[in-house]
């Protein structure tokens, strides 16, 4: 502990100069020397500040899903260490290398909608657009600081186990722009919090997040499902409780995850890798020998639905191991009885844009 305390004394003057630097472009943004393009689409927005896995993929998925029923819905994401330039339409046949792991693992879920990714949104909007398919929505996902855009409704999520107010800026923490960046949001959602989060701890994290008069807070936490077989995504039938477990990851954080999965095992391994890791056949090669490390008769492999998408690149379908790989989704779930509120507003929000078009 004291040596990252110490690491991040020594990088806070560059994280105080790239504050400096991230300060005056959001200035150039404000002041219009940098211009923002509207568009006459409704656009949703989903962002954060702080880098790393603050639960941005379960909720553009659950935006997807209370949308899709009676919207044309498209994501536009810039597909995070792909191996693809440009804009990318997908389609059926595309893989998490082409478009990555996230907006395959949506493309999978959710085959009627349209997916795209494009480092510039600006370009991919206006792809979307030329389309001949006729669009009622686009949610773009890992857009808050893309400010070349200016969105119709922008929703900032915020890992309630690292709050803003606790943290530093880039290299010497994990802000990628300062806290007050937060202004730009319509709405702000604290993710992963407690199921049973009191009003005492609520009324805390809304004081220091200190909303603007038109900014509404919501809370929200993780439910895990149960576990689905690698290929044909049926849930399984598998009991953990006297099973040897070796949980695979390449999360940004993967600890939650294992957790909950140690809770569920009677015996619990673990390999980590790098966050949007591209698995290897090597890597393969070591994770077999650990799972057939195991003891006991009963042992599975368990991973994150995200990983799941890139080990489908490099596991055979049919191959011995992947008959013992199972994945556990995730969804958000709203608290204080407010699901039903929150999906109105994001309704409410598509259907008013739609008619001021």
């Amino acid at each position: 502990m004291k040596t990252i305390k110490y690491i991040r004394f020594l990088l806070y003057p560059i994280a105080l100069l790239y504050g400096l630097i991230v300060r005056a472009r959001n200035y150039m943004f404000n002041i219009g020397i940098l211009k923002s393009e509207h568009f006459s689409i409704p656009i949703i927005s989903v962002g954060n500040i702080t880098v790393g896995g603050t639960g941005k993929t379960p909720l553009t998925e659950f935006l997807i899903k209370i949308l899709k029923e009676d919207y044309q819905v498209a994501l536009l994401s810039r597909g995070y260490k792909r191996l693809t330039k440009g804009l990318v339409v997908a389609n059926a046949q595309s893989t998490a290398s082409e478009i990555g792991d996230e907006p395959k693992q949506i493309l999978d879920k959710f085959a009627d909608i349209t997916v795209a990714v494009s480092e510039k949104r600006v370009l991919g909007i206006n792809g979307l657009l030329a389309l001949p398919k006729t669009l009622d929505v686009i949610v773009m996902d890992d857009a808050y600081q893309h400010r070349f855009v200016k969105p119709g409704l922008s929703i900032l999520v915020v890992d309630y186990n690292r709050p803003l107010w606790r943290d530093l800026m880039l290299p010497a923490g994990e802000l990628r722009e300062p806290m007050n960046g937060k202004k730009r949001a319509d709405i702000i959602l604290f993710s992963k919090c407690p199921k049973q989060l009191s009003t005492d701890k609520q009324s805390e994290f809304i004081r220091k997040i200190n909303p603007l008069p038109h900014q509404q807070v919501y809370f929200s936490s993780i439910a895990y499902q149960n576990p689905r077989l690698l290929f044909d995504g049926q849930q399984s039938e598998i009991n953990l409780t006297e099973a040897s477990v070796l949980v695979v990851t390449g999360i940004a954080n993967p600890a939650p995850f294992v957790k909950h999965v140690t809770n569920m095992a009677k015996e619990v391994q673990n390999m980590s890798y790098s966050d949007h890791y591209q698995f290897t056949l090597k890597d393969i090669a070591q994770i077999t020998k650990r799972f057939n490390g195991l003891e006991g008769n009963s042992k599975f492999i368990i991973t994150t639905e995200k990983d799941a998408v890139r080990l489908r690149q490099i596991i055979e379908k049919n191959s011995e191991l992947a008959r013992y790989i199972c994945y556990i989704p995730i969804q958000i779930e709203i608290l204080n009885d407010k699901q039903q509120e929150f999906t109105k507003k994001i309704r409410s929000y598509v259907d008013e844009d739609k008619r001021n078009s």
